[in-house]
């Protein structure tokens, strides 16, 4: 088998659009609360949906995709995340806007957990981790794409923007169509007994990246205007590019992995990496250039762990029929660690002040390379014995 680039590259494009639903609606929450009346906490839950999907279903989706086959579940996400689309475009209030985004949850996470899987299956053994580092950039590429298109043509309405949506995904579907499973002549689509126990390390220390990254993300501008005297604006376009960062990360993950260094090294690299920038931003006695600068190394630096963990399944699962479910762990872990953070560290600095915010970060840090430690250390005395 020769890896084919285009038929990656191809995966790659549409998860990025999949990943699009993660950035659409932010710009959308003024528009939608002025036409359809929706409150603050509705309009945040129709931004956070889709991401919940994901935190309860994810092992499931997993096993679903390796039961119908990585390329069917792939088209048939993109097709329920269409339809989706059309709905939110002809909601007339909350209630059928809320069911049209956990819709498209559901066909989001069909992608995420059958996207890495079906590019595992098409390359070469020794490609592997070199694409599916690339399919770590998906989320950050999408939503980034997704939010400067939807802020450039708000004017459209977003009905429009919503219509234009369904119609992008819909062509995502028919250039998915092209997609085919490599054959199999396994008749039992059931994953051996253990892969998920043997992949639990590997999806805490996700779960700690997306704690982070998200916290980090979502709670800076406010800590930006309360400490360093910037104003919302300024502080959410600092944040917003800070964050942009990360996707310079990832493909520098696929660079270093290329060159011999491990996925578990990269990961743990990243995340106490990553941590030890954003402490020191924190000091009070640097100035606001090098407090954001810091913060933006920390999100650049970061970045190094999606793409890692992402490769590092292929390597990790016991046989093909457990690449699907493990990263089906993968995608939850991450919805529940993007879910905790933000609210997690406002909880945090809200009893304790910023001053001592970095001390959770370090905690949970700590946490994940102990478990990306372990999980290094085990697959060395299977490898030794």
């Amino acid at each position: 088998m020769t890896t084919s680039w285009l038929r990656l590259l191809l995966i790659y494009a549409i998860g990025v659009i999949a990943a699009g639903q993660l950035g659409v609606v932010p710009p959308l929450v003024p528009a939608l609360q002025a036409e359809l009346g929706l409150s603050l906490a509705t309009a945040g839950s129709v931004v956070s949906l889709v991401t919940l999907v994901g935190g309860l279903l994810g092992v499931p989706a997993g096993a679903f995709a390796e039961r119908i086959g990585h390329a069917r579940a792939f088209r048939l996400g993109l097709l329920v995340m269409a339809l989706a689309a059309g709905l939110c475009a002809v909601a007339q209030g909350a209630p059928l806007l809320l069911a049209a985004r956990t819709l498209a949850g559901v066909g989001y996470l069909l992608v995420v957990v059958a996207g890495p899987s079906l590019m595992a299956m098409l390359a070469e053994p020794h490609r592997q981790p070199v694409a599916l580092s690339l399919w770590g950039t998906f989320v950050p590429v999408g939503i980034a794409l997704a939010g400067l298109a939807t802020a450039g043509f708000a004017h459209a309405g977003w009905r429009t923007i919503f219509a234009v949506d369904a119609i992008l995904l819909a062509a995502a579907l028919l250039a998915a169509l092209r997609l085919r499973s490599p054959p199999s002549h396994a008749t039992d689509w059931r994953m051996p007994p253990g892969s998920l126990r043997a992949a639990l390390p590997l999806a805490l220390s996700f779960f700690c990246f997306a704690l982070l990254f998200l916290a980090l993300a979502g709670m800076l501008p406010a800590y930006l205007v309360e400490r360093r005297d910037m104003t919302a604006a300024a502080a959410g376009q600092t944040v917003a590019l800070a964050t942009a960062l990360g996707i310079a990360g990832s493909f520098a993950a696929a660079w270093l992995m290329h060159r011999g260094a491990t996925t578990g090294r990269l990961i743990a690299f990243g995340l106490a990496a990553s941590t030890v920038a954003a402490v020191l931003a924190f000091r009070p006695e640097f100035g606001l250039s090098l407090s954001i600068t810091g913060f933006a190394l920390s999100f650049a630096i970061g970045g190094l762990v999606p793409s890692a963990a992402f490769a590092a399944v292929p390597r990790l699962a016991p046989g093909p029929r457990s690449i699907g479910p493990i990263n089906g762990l993968l995608a939850q872990a991450g919805s529940l660690g993007s879910l905790a953070g933000p609210p997690v560290l406002a909880l945090w600095v809200e009893f304790t002040g910023w001053v001592y915010a970095p001390l959770l970060l370090l905690v949970v840090a700590a946490v994940g390379v102990v478990a990306v430690n372990a999980l290094q250390k085990r697959q060395s005395k299977v490898r030794s014995a």
